[in-house]
């Protein structure tokens, strides 16, 4: 399992333990603990790349077609329930191309298939329906999250204890 993780591997509470001044302006954000886990990366970070779309997820493979380069792709698909924004294709790819993780404000599918990716994916649950392929929606976006507003370019870290969201890089 690649772990990949700037932060000299810190942990997130770690990372919020040392930063108290950070938490308190905002700089860095905690996202609800809305979220299960996927993918063989528990713990992966990188800089944030941001897409929004609804129940459409030509975009989504149009950026992991693209080299990640270690960055993690922030899809807000509006928290919706009714189909799969990622399943198992498009995780293998994400996992080819180099991208550190995936967050999904909506569903995934082909969960057996993103579970043994090399990478980190977080999103609100599985749905076995497939997206429609309309190619709509918003790339490099400011996206809210369950509350959290998310720039394209600011830095996610994940773990088994959440996910934080912090205008620059961190380190202890």
């Amino acid at each position: 399992m690649a772990e990949s993780y700037s932060a000299e591997m810190c942990s997130t509470a770690e990372l919020c333990d040392a930063n108290p001044s950070l938490l308190a302006k905002g700089d860095i954000r905690v996202l609800q603990p809305i979220f299960q886990m996927y993918g063989q990366c528990r713990t992966f970070s990188g800089p944030i790349v941001t897409l929004k779309v609804f129940e459409d997820n030509v975009l989504v493979r149009e950026f992991l077609e693209s080299s990640g380069d270690g960055r993690v792709l922030v899809v807000d698909g509006g928290g919706s329930m009714r189909c799969a924004l990622v399943g198992g294709n498009l995780g293998q790819l994400a996992q080819n191309m180099g991208w550190a993780g995936i967050l999904v404000n909506g569903c995934i599918r082909d969960i057996y298939e993103i579970n043994g990716c090399d990478i980190g994916v977080r999103a609100l649950g599985p749905h076995p329906l497939k997206s429609n392929k309309r190619g709509l929606g918003e790339k490099h976006v400011t996206v809210n999250i369950a509350g959290t507003i998310i720039h394209d370019g600011e830095w996610l870290y994940a773990d088994s204890d959440g996910i934080l969201i912090s205008n620059t890089e961190l380190s202890l």
